[in-house]
């Protein structure tokens, strides 16, 4: 009797002490195991020692803030989030035409420019390391070139320049899948771009870079050369791109942030009227010889986003 009395009083002991215990997932109980570090949240991260002693994982989930910056996984992490994009970068020229006809017109790819985004991205998490991310943004390219002996092997036009610069203006909905990890994130998917407006300067220079001018009787002064308005740059209304990226995420002023590098290149060419036709000389025979232009832009950005 005296002996069952004893099994019984340890058995309740040994009840009372687990009541508000609960195992970690390592056989360890988390009031013991948090001073060591390696109590489980459930996603993998180690809840720090200097937290509440929770009773449960739930309670624990639930708290405001643990873990990296990152990749929290908490529930505050992992809700849709809005916020403010900026990308901001370089721009050029592919699949540019090499034949000697156009480029004698035209200049060799040379161009060169800026790229840059501003509008609004959506974060909506697929799961704890898988985001669907989408944007709607106002974009910009300007590029320009220098052409150099415009005028080919004309004695007078053929010294001087002419200096080409074209800005192009659109709506862009990039459509990205995001997978995070610790302090990292890998970004890809499309992107949607209506072209709405464009810009186009061509001006002449001689071999100094002094702008060509000629004299206006009617006006009786001189006036710097212009483009014709027949000439002006008309691009493809649809561009599809695809995008891809990578970086890191961080708080700033308790603000969640990216700061990342992008890459778009685009599939198709952008130009409207991207066939040229040269009159050719052979055998006394007027032939021609059409010259498709399927220039196409390529774009690196530093991107940054501020989600609230």
């Amino acid at each position: 009797m005296k002996k069952l009395f004893i099994a019984s009083a340890i058995a309740m002991m040994c009840l009372s002490a687990n009541a508000f215990a609960e195992d970690d997932g390592y056989g360890n109980d988390i009031p013991a195991a948090r001073t060591e570090g390696t109590v489980d949240d459930g996603y993998g991260n180690k809840l720090p020692s200097n937290e509440p002693e929770y009773k449960s994982f739930e309670e624990a989930r639930s708290a405001s803030s643990y873990g990296n910056s990152g990749n929290s996984g908490n529930n505050n992490n992992q809700r849709t989030r809005l916020g403010i994009h900026l990308g901001i970068g370089a721009a050029l020229l592919a699949n540019y035409p090499t034949d000697k006809e156009f480029v004698r017109q035209y200049g060799d790819n040379e161009w060169i420019g800026v790229s840059g985004d501003i509008g609004l991205i959506l974060k909506f998490p697929l799961n704890p390391i898988l985001s669907f991310v989408p944007e709607l943004n106002f974009g910009m390219a300007y590029l320009s070139e220098e052409i150099k002996d415009a005028g080919g092997d004309d004695y007078f036009w053929g010294e001087y320049k002419v200096n080409d610069a074209k800005t192009l203006y659109n709506i862009n909905i990039p459509l990205m899948l995001r997978l995070q990890a610790p302090y990292v994130y890998l970004e890809g998917g499309v992107r949607l771009s209506f072209n709405i407006d464009t810009d186009h300067e061509y001006e002449y220079t001689d071999k100094d870079g002094n702008p060509l001018k000629y004299y206006d009787y009617e006006d009786d002064d001189y006036k710097t050369v212009k483009r014709d308005a027949e000439d002006e740059w008309k691009v493809k209304t649809f561009i599809p791109s695809i995008v891809a990226g990578l970086g890191t995420t961080f708080l700033a002023s308790g603000l969640q942030c990216d700061l990342g590098l992008r890459f778009i290149w685009d599939l198709r060419g952008i130009e409207e009227n991207d066939k040229e036709i040269y009159a050719m000389e052979n055998k006394k025979l007027r032939i021609a010889k059409v010259i498709e232009n399927e220039s196409s832009l390529f774009a690196i950005q530093l991107v940054l986003n501020m989600f609230f």
